[in-house]
């Protein structure tokens, strides 16, 4: 969001007042202290006098400046009401502004697919996740672990975790199959 001149006025002078406020609530309190009755001005004073010692000073204003921030956060968000978005449906793209006209889908999207434990032990393959590979592979049917497609899937998770062994195995299986298959 832009902001321009006037705005960015207008929240110069809400910081500005938001520091003079502050500035002369604390000068009354130090100058004023001595002048309330009984026990509110001994407390103000002792107060004043805790909150104006060395590393309490500092510690005080950051807290005071910390409360103010969150107040006026609190209170722009009450004024603002709920973060919630609606968007609006039209039955007509007509009725878009032209900006908005580029999300219009003519066609309804394809229907979700949920992959075969063979696709996605392929997918894990080639992004190097072998232990997810393997689950894949666990989790499949003796049929499905037969099939050349998986046997060489096999082999590659094989050959790629440096089972060599298991490797040759999966080799002579898959001539086997392949040869069976001509």
């Amino acid at each position: 969001m832009v902001k321009t001149g006037d705005e960015r006025t207008k929240q110069v002078a809400v910081g500005a007042g938001i520091l003079l406020a502050l500035a002369l609530a604390v000068c009354s309190l130090l100058a004023g202290w001595r002048h309330l009755p009984g026990l509110l001005g001994e407390w103000v004073g002792f107060m004043v006098g805790v909150a104006t010692t060395p590393f309490i000073l500092e510690a005080s204003f950051a807290i005071l400046g910390l409360t103010v921030v969150l107040a006026i956060n609190q209170w722009r968000r009450n004024r603002a009401g709920e973060e919630m978005v609606y968007l609006e449906q039209t039955d007509s793209p007509d009725k878009l502004p032209d900006h908005a006209k580029w999300a219009i889908y003519r066609e309804p999207p394809l229907d979700g697919e949920i992959p075969t434990l063979r696709t996605q032990a392929e997918g894990a393959l080639a992004i190097g996740d072998y232990e997810s590979a393997a689950e894949c592979f666990a989790a499949m049917s003796e049929a499905e672990m037969k099939l050349p497609e998986s046997l060489e899937l096999r082999l590659k998770l094989a050959q790629a975790t440096g089972k060599t062994d298991l490797a040759r195995h999966l080799e002579s299986q898959l001539r086997l199959t392949n040869s069976g298959a001509k």
